[in-house]
């Protein structure tokens, strides 16, 4: 696939991105991507939702989203509440991400590194990719009482949110990562401004350092490295994130203790998959 197709193919959020989309390529089905977008909905608003609420979210007409709907209940990706006639994501939708989690590349060998790493920090160790303006987190390892928060698999965050992110934006040339970062702004204001700070000391260290850094200005009260290994899962980089309670933890332990404890487990993990 060429990559502005692929690029497209990330940015579809509603029935006027669709348009756009079927009048630059002939090859896209409309029809398909309005029921991706349906379940792309329960990404960032997993309750059940109504025929009514899903068609003013998406820019669709009301029958439209109930064909759509009645063609997930059926093959499974979508479940339906009869007392309250709603929808909610069903297991078919689960059992999909299933191939490509047990598909990540040394997932399997870097676990129990992942799992020592994290008892030592009494915090989670994470395993991600970048996909459009978030990742979307593989595997987590945590030590019991450790963080909070821990991101399951499947869970997403914001890129510009997370160390990984911030460690995958590190790798682009600079025009790319100034452009996405423009995107950020325009896209998610509120996400740009309460992260662009801590995002561009990041950028500014990272290579100094090795690794990226959160200071809790996700509003988790998490504090977090990240490194982006060499190892590609298809076109991606896997990204690497060790988050401690912001509590238990200060800036300087992060970086004396935990940053420099990732970049040995990932620089591991890409000699161990052939990459120097």
């Amino acid at each position: 696939m060429p990559r502005a197709a692929h690029n497209r193919r990330q940015n579809m959020k509603d029935s006027d991105d669709l348009r756009r989309l079927r009048a630059e390529d002939p090859y896209f089905s409309g029809t398909l991507a309005k029921g991706l977008l349906i379940l792309q909905t329960f990404v960032s608003d997993p309750r059940a939702h109504a025929n009514s609420e899903l068609a003013a979210k998406l820019g669709l007409s009301r029958p439209t989203v109930s064909r759509l709907c009645r063609s997930l209940l059926t093959m499974g990706f979508l479940d339906h509440d009869d007392r309250l006639d709603r929808y909610f994501i069903g297991p078919a939708a689960v059992a999909l991400c299933y191939p490509y989690i047990i598909n990540t590349p040394m997932l399997g060998m870097l676990r129990p590194a992942m799992q020592q790493l994290a008892d030592r920090i009494e915090g989670a160790v994470s395993v991600g990719v970048a996909t459009d303006l978030d990742v979307v987190y593989l595997e987590t390892c945590a030590h019991e009482g450790g963080t909070l928060k821990r991101p399951g698999v499947g869970a997403v965050r914001g890129i510009v949110e997370t160390a990984m992110g911030r460690a995958w934006l590190a790798q682009l040339p600079p025009a790319e990562c100034q452009a996405f970062l423009g995107r950020v702004k325009r896209e998610r204001p509120d996400e740009y401004a309460r992260c662009s700070e801590g995002v561009r000391e990041s950028l500014a260290q990272y290579t100094r350092r090795g690794f990226s850094i959160n200071l809790g200005d996700t509003g988790f009260g998490v504090l977090a490295a990240g490194v982006a290994a060499r190892i590609r899962y298809g076109p991606r980089r896997l990204l690497f994130n060790c988050a401690v309670p912001g509590l238990h933890w200060k800036k300087s332990r992060l970086l004396d203790t935990i940053g420099p404890g990732l970049v040995q487990l990932v620089g591991a993990a890409d000699r161990q998959s052939g990459l120097r």
